[in-house]
């Protein structure tokens, strides 16, 4: 018989991890499906739904007083899908901003270069910060100028893997430099050509 979303929830409460593995599972795909609808490309919608399920992870304590479990997921998704066209409107902003404005304030300063220097550090720690596998693809990609094709020939792996790599390190590097105001605008200044 199949366990109620309340008793998985007790279940998982009491420390039996199959049961958050069972609602996963119960509901994963039905979440996937509508956050796909909703973003239209399946990374950035797994990316939300597993976000979903992390919140849900870090409610447990108070999980039990979750009266529609359903319900609870799929609002929290649609927090989730709303905070990522926040994000993706700001990046459009920052892009805007840099294609208009910021060529313009460059200047040979030394105060500009100092700040440059600084803001390129900050880019280069991060870089050496993402998981190995996903540096190794960014750096081939702009540091070395190789294609997706000749980075899969290279690391023996698919071009699609490559493609998932490149794609998760923007996202980290945009995350962890989204509150440096000008180190976005660097970041994005670099990745430009890659993100048009």
């Amino acid at each position: 018989m199949e366990l109620s979303d309340i008793e998985l929830i007790l279940l998982w409460q009491k420390g039996e991890e199959l049961a958050f593995e069972a609602i996963y599972k119960r509901y994963a795909v039905q979440l996937l499906s509508i956050a796909y609808q909703k973003v239209g490309e399946r990374d950035i919608a797994e990316d939300i739904v597993q976000e979903v399920f992390i919140t849900l992870f870090r409610n447990k304590e108070a999980a039990d007083s979750i009266s529609s479990l359903f319900a609870y997921l799929y609002v929290t998704l649609k927090n989730k899908i709303l905070d990522a066209y926040r994000r993706d409107v700001l990046q459009r902003k920052y892009l805007h901003h840099v294609n208009t404005s910021f060529v313009d304030e460059r200047d040979n300063s030394p105060y500009f270069q100092i700040e440059t220097r600084d803001l390129e550090k900050k880019l280069e720690f991060e870089i050496e910060r993402l998981p190995p596998q996903c540096g190794k693809v960014f750096k081939l990609s702009r540091q070395k100028h190789l294609s997706n094709k000749e980075i899969a020939l290279q690391l023996g792996i698919s071009e699609n893997t490559v493609e998932q790599h490149m794609r998760k390190a923007l996202r980290i590097l945009r995350g962890n430099l989204l509150y440096y105001d000008k180190s976005m605008m660097l970041l994005l200044v670099m990745l430009h050509t890659h993100l048009n």
